[in-house]
C-alpha cells in the first residue's frame, strides 16, 4: 500500500543493517490488512487455508497436531484481500501457540456464504484479532476468546487468483507467517 511505502522502506532499510524487524513488519502487515480495499480477484478459501496451515505447521516449533485444518468439501470464492484472510487466521493462530492449545481452522459452507471457524488458542483473544475479523464481515466470538466465527459473502462470478506456494511461505523470511508466529517459529527455538 502506498501509504506504508515510507515505513516499508525505513524497516528494509534497518534489516539491511541487521536490526530485528519482524514485530514492526508485524504491525505494518496488519495496518495493511485493515485497511486493504476489495481485490477485483477472488480467493478460493479452501485452497489459501490449507497452503496457510501447511506453513504455519511446518514452521512452528510445535509437536505434530497443533493445528487441524478442516475444509468445505466445496471450492468457496470469496472476495477478500489475502494479506487480510492471513493476518487474521495467523492472529489468531499466534494465540494458540502462546497458549500452548491446539488450534483448528475450519471452512464451512452456507447459502451464498462461507464461514471460516477458529477455534483453541488463549482463554484471551490477541488483541488485534478482533479489529481483524470486524474487518473480514459479521463475526462472533466465544465468551473465554478460545473460538471465532466470521461469515464471508460468496463471489463466485470473479475470477480466481491463485494461492501461494508453499515453499514462498516458508522460505521468505518476510513472509506473514514468519512474521506473525516470530518468536514460535523452529529457527527461534535455542
Amino acid at each position: 500500500m502506498p501509504v506504508f511505502g515510507p515505513t516499508r522502506a525505513a524497516l528494509a532499510a534497518a534489516a539491511a543493517r541487521g536490526a530485528q524487524i519482524l514485530p514492526s513488519l508485524r504491525l505494518v502487515l496488519t495496518a495493511e490488512a485493515l485497511t486493504a480495499p476489495p481485490p477485483p480477484c477472488a480467493v478460493e478459501l479452501n485452497a489459501e487455508l490449507e497452503v496457510l496451515c501447511a506453513a504455519a505447521q511446518e514452521l512452528a516449533a510445535r509437536r505434530a497436531g497443533w493445528l487441524y485444518f478442516c475444509p468445505a468439501q466445496s471450492p468457496l470464492a470469496v472476495r477478500l484481500p489475502r494479506r487480510l484472510l492471513q493476518s487474521t487466521v495467523l492472529t489468531f493462530l499466534r494465540g494458540v501457540l502462546r497458549s500452548r492449545g491446539q488450534g483448528v481452522v475450519r471452512v464451512v459452507s452456507q447459502p451464498g456464504a462461507a464461514v471460516i471457524v477458529l477455534q483453541g488458542g488463549a482463554p484471551r483473544m490477541p488483541g488485534d484479532l478482533p479489529a481483524l475479523l470486524h474487518r473480514c464481515g459479521p463475526y462472533v466470538t466465544a465468551d473465554d476468546g478460545g473460538a471465532a466465527a466470521v461469515r464471508l459473502a460468496l463471489s463466485p462470478t470473479l475470477p480466481l487468483r491463485e494461492p501461494p506456494m508453499l515453499a514462498e511461505l516458508v522460505q521468505d523470511r518476510y513472509s506473514a507467517v514468519r512474521v506473525y508466529l516470530d518468536g514460535y517459529c523452529v529457527e527461534d527455538v535455542p
